[in-house]
């Protein structure tokens, strides 16, 4: 775990490849919990913009940041121009054949579903950095974050609250995945693109249509298309929902699930379901996209909408 300060000075830890930052309030009463975000598919913290944290910190919250775990191997060949000239670097230094087929076999296209970190792996970074806060703690999910919180749920652990943005719903995303297919065929492709061969190999247009339906600046794309990893094959395997991620259903007046009317990747209807599921009204976010913290007509929208429940829901605690 490496822990950095967003506002001021923390102490940096190594632990297992995954990092998490803390930012204090600046202003607003105190708040009997702090709020943990977590990131999506092929992403990290900085998907929580600064705008969008600073939000949380002028209510009061003291709020962090992590980053999941990633492959020791790092990026494959198709996303990573110096992955082989870094195999074939290994493989001089160590002057070892056997070392050198599997730095070389780590790089290919695929590898990632045999070697990388899988969901439950994710989780254990998760519930580590719940246990580091060392206070009840709010855990804000997005996309497949969604369903490493859903994970930690089935585990019978409970942090103070789950909110669940544009999440993977609790019964997978093969409904949706089908839907895509039927529907979008383009992002379909493109997504199978991206989740075996990484970034480079998807077709770009098709992403940026569909993750920013109402537009995103050139500048601004390129710069998070250029931040998108390798995301683990072994962790997106079980996001259609076999093996079952989820808990049981039923009622949770500890959860909050927000959608987006636009979202191509978790339609509405999936959030409805999801809210049906543990019993709680879903919010739709309506005109947003999958990725609403990156959309200035509607970030402000979904982080008070956030902000809203985390009033109601701290008063009853």
């Amino acid at each position: 775990m490496r822990v950095t300060g967003m506002n001021h000075a923390v102490q940096e830890i190594d632990h297992q490849g995954w990092a998490m930052g803390c930012f204090e309030p600046e202003a607003g009463p105190e708040r009997p919990f702090d709020v943990l975000f977590l990131h999506g598919m092929a992403a990290g913290s900085w998907v929580w913009t600064p705008e969008w944290l600073d939000r949380f910190g002028q209510q009061g919250y003291r709020g962090w940041t992590m980053t999941l775990p990633g492959r020791e191997a790092g990026g494959t060949i198709g996303s990573d121009p110096d992955a082989f000239e870094r195999a074939m670097a290994k493989a001089l230094q160590t002057g070892d054949l056997g070392v050198a087929a599997d730095a070389l076999a780590a790089i290919l296209p695929g590898a990632p579903l045999f070697d990388g970190p899988d969901l439950d792996d994710y989780t254990d970074a998760l519930a580590e950095a719940l246990a580091a806060v060392g206070r009840p703690t709010v855990v804000v999910s997005h996309s497949l974050g969604g369903a490493v919180a859903q994970n930690l749920l089935r585990r019978g652990m409970r942090p103070a609250g789950t909110v669940l943005v544009c999440s993977a719903p609790p019964y997978g995303l093969w409904r949706a995945s089908m839907e895509m297919a039927l529907t979008n065929l383009p992002l379909w492709k493109a997504m199978f693109d991206f989740s075996l061969f990484g970034v480079a190999a998807a077709d770009l247009s098709v992403l940026r249509a569909n993750l920013f339906p109402n537009g995103i600046e050139d500048r601004l794309f390129g710069k998070l298309m250029s931040r998108f990893t390798d995301e683990s094959l072994a962790a997106t395997s079980r996001t259609p929902g076999f093996p079952p991620f989820a808990p049981l259903p039923g009622p949770r007046s500890d959860m909050l699930v927000i959608g987006a009317s636009q979202d191509r990747f978790v339609p509405p209807l999936d959030v409805h379901l999801t809210g049906y599921y543990y019993g709680t009204r879903p919010q739709i976010i309506e005109g947003a996209g999958h990725m609403p913290m990156f959309e200035p007509d509607f970030a402000a929208q979904t982080a008070g909408t956030i902000l809203d429940w985390l009033g109601r829901y701290g008063a009853r605690v």
